[in-house]
């Protein structure tokens, strides 16, 4: 897929828009636990969640779980993950522990499929922001590529501190620890909060490299990416304030 970034107001970088591109077909194709077919349908319905009258009415709502109706959604996805992805985009602050073990109990996903469709969901977001906030439109998803999901679960992946089952650090952690994070006796929990799929956290990594800085240099304040426009206390700034706006739970 080539992605065009040449209506932008203004210029993108060579690097993002090759990470963009790797992106997008990995958002087709298939993951550990969806087809590519499915991931593609995931991302579309994040991409639907921004203009859904339901979650905007929800949105307002005192509590988001008062509020029954139909989303505004194009996909072929069962309404109940539909409903995960429109939750997960448009009001992530008001989801809690009791709503995630409820979607297991009533059976739409299990925790390693809810896992990757966070991913999917999240990094659909986060290129379809980058678009609008460069002055572009979101860039059409390519066709969903063949194949059956690999299905492989970290064996010693455990509830440690997350809703989810993550790999636990170290020599706990074992052989997929070592997989995914090498020599590295600890990760930012926000590197480790994926590993369930360790897929998604190796595109996660990419992608914050590029983007932000390599996931290993975040828990050091004196660090600055070279070659950008800004350095990190800049940088951390916008951070804070785009956080604080889109009520991350971080």
């Amino acid at each position: 897929m080539t992605v065009d970034y040449s209506n932008a107001a203004s210029p993108v970088r060579a690097d993002l828009v090759a990470a963009h591109e790797g992106m997008f077909a990995h958002l087709v194709s298939p993951g550990t636990w969806w087809t590519g077919a499915e991931r593609r349908e995931i991302a579309r319905a994040a991409r639907a969640a921004r203009d859904c009258a339901l979650c905007a009415e929800r949105k307002a709502a005192l509590s988001p779980f008062s509020v029954d109706g139909t989303h505004d959604d194009p996909t072929s996805l069962e309404p109940a993950v539909v409903d995960i992805v429109h939750r997960i985009v448009t009001d992530p602050g008001r989801l809690s522990r009791s709503w995630y073990e409820k979607v297991l109990a009533d059976g739409a996903v299990d925790a390693e499929r809810y896992c990757e469709l966070v991913a999917v969901t999240v990094f659909t977001n986060a290129l379809d922001v980058f678009a609008r906030a460069v002055g572009s439109e979101s860039q059409a998803f390519p066709d969903a590529a063949a194949g059956e999901p690999r299905r492989v679960r970290p064996e010693t992946a455990r509830v440690d501190g997350a809703w989810v089952p993550q790999i636990p650090p170290g020599e706990e952690g074992g052989a997929d620890w070592q997989a995914l994070y090498g020599d590295r006796t600890e990760v930012p929990q926000i590197g480790r909060a994926l590993s369930l799929v360790p897929a998604e956290v190796e595109i996660l990594n990419a992608m914050s490299a590029v983007h932000y800085m390599e996931l290993d240099h975040v828990s050091n304040p004196g660090y600055s990416t070279p070659g950008r426009a800004i350095d990190r206390l800049q940088m951390e700034l916008i951070a804070s304030r785009v956080s604080a706006i889109n009520e991350c739970f971080y």
